[in-house]
């Protein structure tokens, strides 16, 4: 007789809770997975549905202290992720609903794996084994560069990584025990190996919000580039774009305008994470308060009009005339108080009930896309010293973002390429382009230095406000300031090697044996 296997899958709270396992769920709850339809339908549940972005964002340089007025609701997640203090709240994007909600996810790819084994694992269900995997895999890669410092080869075997879990829970109580880093990234890669050949795009409805092959090799490609295993992030992200990369990249000017600026800023975020825009690759729908948090001018930590605002407004690399709110085609405002938002997400909120005005938000965002496989690519050709490429790579994203006509958004770019001469006179020597110390700071030339300098530069703006620039600075070993100009408090440092950089594990899987990270 086959075992049941349940469609919710709350129990992997168990990582967080006691007696929330699926042997608590009324059979009326319960679903037969035995059928490759059974079985997709609870592969939508492998996805997270949660976001890390308040915690990477407010954490990173990409923040500073702002004046602001009124009470925040998410004020002590704010002060906590600006500190680097352990997150102690439970509410939606805390560090513990992360966990929770990845580790959730996790427990529905294994469910679905097992569903899959009991049924013979047989041609028919390949896809579903595949997409299961790779889920798996992207699921722990976010939890294990959270949650434990980054990778470093020589290391990672005295290094703590997360609980890997490869198999549901049927205990009310489980205590788990921390693998090491090496041992994390070793299952990750062989659940991506195994997974990625057996995806079928043909199986999905809408693509974007499922781990289609371009999803998967650009997974592929940031696992790659996080072991320093430049061949394979070449690979992997050329697959991902295709070739002809230009036509995957977002285009953010306006039709309906002929300068191509946004007047209509909502219009703007709402066109930005459209599933139909080119560029995403993998799309999710989170329960998060991020699309408004990211905006507020209420929040005391985010970002500043000087400090960060100034980044996509002052003069670049590429020498364009442009400069102020036409330097790019990034939306950004800013107000009296010296605050600074980014538009790029649009907020889905479900009313509790009708004409309720409480509810709760959701966060539609890209976890991957083509400008990032691009990024890397172009980091991977500066690795292996083939700089003709990584220009080619650099260039052609620029083009997407520079302007350099304020009045005409498809003005000849070509003027304005840059090359390495251009580069190594735009960054080196300046206090806000440190070097980078990398696990491999040793292989990195003078010229490679620069050229990573520019490239990381742009993968920050491009992924303002979501939380990518917090993996770099934990990949690059970059300290960073946090500064208290309106409180007057002294300034506060993350050093290169800070204890900190890896989020304290919540105090709730501690309970159930998941030790700490050193502090």
């Amino acid at each position: 007789m086959k075992a049941y296997k349940i469609l919710t899958v709350g129990m992997f709270a168990l990582l967080v809770t006691a007696c929330n396992s699926f042997l608590d769920v009324v059979p009326d709850n319960r679903t037969e997975l035995d059928s490759p339809e059974a079985i997709k339908e609870l592969l939508v549940s492998a996805y997270p549905k949660a976001h890390y972005y308040h915690m990477c964002e407010v954490m990173s340089d990409n923040v500073a202290e702002r004046l602001v007025s009124g009470t925040h609701s998410r004020a002590t997640l704010n002060k906590q992720m600006y500190q680097w203090m352990d997150g102690t709240g439970t509410g939606t994007d805390y560090p513990v609903y992360v966990w929770t909600n990845y580790y959730e996810a996790i427990a529905a790819a294994n469910l679905a794996l097992e569903a899959v084994e009991e049924e013979g694992d047989t041609k028919e269900y390949a896809a579903i084994k595949g997409e299961a995997l790779v889920c798996r895999a992207f699921c722990h890669f976010i939890l294990v560069n959270l949650f434990a410092e980054h990778y470093d080869p020589d290391k990672a075997e005295q290094m703590l990584g997360i609980p890997y879990c490869v198999k549901p829970e049927t205990q009310a109580i489980v205590y788990y025990k921390r693998d090491n880093l090496k041992q994390v990234y070793d299952q990750i890669e062989e659940d991506l190996q195994t997974g990625l050949p057996l995806l079928q795009d043909q199986t999905y409805e809408v693509p974007k919000y499922h781990f289609a092959k371009a999803a998967a090799h650009a997974f592929a490609a940031r696992f790659y580039q996080y072991k320093g295993e430049w061949d394979s992030v070449i690979v992997h992200s050329t697959a991902a774009l295709g070739s002809n990369p230009k036509s995957k990249l977002r285009d953010l000017r306006n039709p309906d305008q002929a300068n191509g600026q946004w007047g209509d800023k909502d219009a703007y975020a709402a066109k930005y994470f459209k599933v139909t825009q080119p560029s995403p690759f993998l799309m999710i729908s989170a329960k998060s308060w991020w699309a408004r948090d990211g905006q507020s001018f209420s929040l005391c930590y985010s970002m500043k009009k000087d400090e960060h605002a100034s980044l996509f407004t002052e003069k670049n690399v590429t020498g364009s005339p442009v400069t102020g709110t036409y330097a790019t085609f990034f939306v950004i405002s800013t107000n009296s108080a010296g605050c600074a938002r980014m538009y790029k997400f649009d907020e889905l909120f479900i009313r509790s009930s009708i004409g309720s005005s409480s509810g709760q938000g959701y966060t539609v965002s890209t976890l991957l896309s083509s400008e990032e496989a691009l990024l890397n690519r172009a980091e991977a050709y500066v690795m292996k010293n083939q700089f003709d490429l990584a220009l080619e790579d650099i260039n052609l994203y620029l083009a997407e973002r520079v302007r350099v006509d304020k009045d005409d958004p498809h003005a000849d770019f070509t003027p304005y390429k840059v090359n390495l001469a251009k580069i190594k006179a735009f960054y080196d020597g300046k206090e806000e382009f440190p070097d980078f110390e990398p696990f491999y700071a040793s292989t990195i030339s003078e010229d490679q230095m620069s050229m990573l300098k520019c490239v990381v530069d742009w993968r920050r703006k491009e992924f303002m406000q979501e939380g990518l620039r917090w993996f770099d600075i934990k990949r690059f070993h970059l300290p960073v300031v946090h500064t208290f100009t309106v409180s007057g408090d002294p300034s506060i440092t993350l050093t290169k090697d800070d204890l900190r950089r890896a989020v304290q594990i919540p105090s709730e899987a501690q309970a159930f044996g998941v030790e700490a990270n050193p502090r």
